[in-house]
């Protein structure tokens, strides 16, 4: 387990350095332009991370068991993100962005509750799937009231609107739920339930379904999400094999929006090439395998939900953020874990990270006793 959780902490650590020197390079001209400094927002991000590794250590210290031995903790963390999600809404507090409320502002710095959400989604699910035990098979204690408890955030998250965080509680509430042993003819109809109303709300909106239409369509849909999707795949040729070099990049000079923040991995494939695309895919498929390893190893159940939560939290955003950025997916608003700029999102990675570090750690000690106890019974019978 420890060569596990070295390989972790080594492809983490890798993304993180990777993702500061792309910032630096993708957000040199917005910064100039916006704040007069190339590297604001780098100096921001530097930040951001020094406390996101400070919160990953202490998760890693933390023993998850809490989470299951103090009840109001898990409860009392979940209501304070539903209360956050609400606060969102109020005036002089939350901050407006293109049309969504997905911020707090406190200063200078704004906070996007929805990050930290998706990880207590996780948490009170698995939580409550450990402590039904064999009840998932029920209706009302597998199905009804974990969908209660992941619906109540999705629904806030639809309000936004912000259908990518909607998305990511979902597919990993659903998928915790499947694993835990929850009947598939409820997981069916639940899910069939929400993607009808998901949907109604997308059909609803205009920007939506032009971020469809421009999926589909492309550049005959003439929109602002098509022209988006165009620039990120000129990075791409751009860049061929080998990129165009460190700071080369063409799109960032305000071709491509929002190239520091959810494309940045298209400035990413433009300056270090295909290879360079190539190694951060690698990088998430070392992430889920170190994953579901610490999963099949946990010591206990909630380890084991906790273990495979975290993963799929941190792998999903991943995949579905690189989907999008090579157009095989339509434009969302997810960031790429460990890369884009935004503290919140960084600081909600690092807290997954640290909690399947502390899960491993229990591996460990949990083998020790183990064979421990296998020594002692061997000595006794001699």
């Amino acid at each position: 387990m420890r060569t596990t959780l070295m390989a972790l902490a080594l492809v983490v650590l890798s993304l993180l350095g990777f993702g500061i020197v792309l910032l630096a390079t993708a957000s040199s001209v917005r910064a100039q332009g916006l704040y007069g400094d190339p590297h604001f927002f780098v100096n921001r991000q530097l930040i951001w991370m020094v406390l996101a590794l400070g919160v990953a250590w202490a998760a890693s210290r933390f023993d998850y068991h809490w989470w299951k031995e103090t009840p109001a903790l898990s409860i009392g963390l979940y209501l304070f993100v539903v209360l956050a999600l609400m606060l969102v809404f109020v005036p002089g507090i939350g901050v407006k962005v293109k049309g969504s409320y997905r911020w707090l502002g406190f200063g200078p710095f704004r906070v996007q509750p929805s990050e930290f959400a998706k990880f207590m989604t996780v948490v009170v699910m698995s939580v409550w799937m450990d402590r039904i035990g064999r009840c998932v098979r029920q209706f009302w204690k597998g199905a009804v009231i974990p969908v209660l408890g992941f619906g109540v955030i999705a629904a806030l998250l639809v309000l936004e609107p912000d259908f990518g965080a909607t998305m990511v509680v979902c597919v990993v509430g659903g998928l915790l739920m499947f694993v835990a042993g929850t009947r598939i003819i409820y997981l069916l109809g639940f899910g069939a339930a929400g993607i009808a109303v998901v949907g109604t709300f997308v059909l609803a909106n205009a920007n939506r379904m032009e971020r469809i239409r421009a999926w589909l369509h492309g550049e005959e849909s003439g929109s602002a999400a098509a022209y988006q999707l165009k620039q990120a795949l000129i990075a791409f040729e751009n860049g061929g094999p080998w990129g165009v070099g460190f700071n080369q990049s063409i799109q960032k000079y305000n071709y491509l929006p929002e190239a520091h923040t959810d494309f940045i991995f298209a400035i990413g494939g433009e300056e270090f090439g295909f290879l360079f695309s190539i190694g951060v895919l690698l990088a998430f498929v070392l992430i889920l395998v170190c994953g579901i390893r610490i999963s099949q190893r946990a010591p206990d159940r909630l380890g084991r939900m906790l273990a495979f939560g975290m993963t799929v939290l941190l792998v999903f955003q991943a995949g579905f953020n690189i989907g999008v950025v090579t157009g095989c997916l339509p434009t969302k608003g997810l960031a790429l874990p460990f890369m884009s700029y935004g503290g919140t999102n960084l600081i909600t990675a690092m807290l997954a990270v640290g909690t399947l570090v502390n899960i491993g750690r229990h591996v460990d000690v949990s083998d020790e006793r183990m064979h421990t106890q296998v020594v002692k019974n061997a000595t006794i019978k001699l």
